[in-house]
């Protein structure tokens, strides 16, 4: 999954590039909006609850099936970090836009590492 934003794409010029640009970024709205509907849930407000509710939810997200157990969670004060090894810069953005939704914009702190492809 691509890195999202929450800014608005500018058309820059004139012919279709800009245009690309726009629909791109309308997609990527739209896919994190339905992560935030299928993964959030309404958590009980401690910080082990959130990192079990995470974890939930990274556990049954398909393109994270080979990795999910890498992933170490930990919250303290409402602040989520991911830490491990992750094989695809995908899966890191995946994984961020997951404890997003739960934690929040600001509050994730994604220090997983891409080490490449699985051998």
């Amino acid at each position: 999954m691509k890195k999202l934003n929450n800014k608005n794409s500018a058309v820059t010029g004139f012919g279709s590039q800009g245009y690309e640009k726009i629909e791109e970024d309308s997609a990527d709205a739209k896919s994190l909006s339905v992560l935030k509907d299928n993964f959030k849930l309404h958590t009980t407000g401690t910080d082990d609850d959130l990192a079990v509710d995470i974890q939930d939810a990274l556990g049954r997200e398909m393109s994270l099936s080979l990795v999910v157990d890498n992933i170490e969670i930990t919250v303290e004060g409402e602040i989520v970090t991911l830490e491990g090894e992750v094989y695809r810069e995908e899966e890191k953005m995946t994984a961020g836009a997951i404890a997003t939704a739960f934690a929040g914009d600001d509050n994730v702190n994604n220090y997983l590492s891409v080490i490449g492809n699985r051998n």
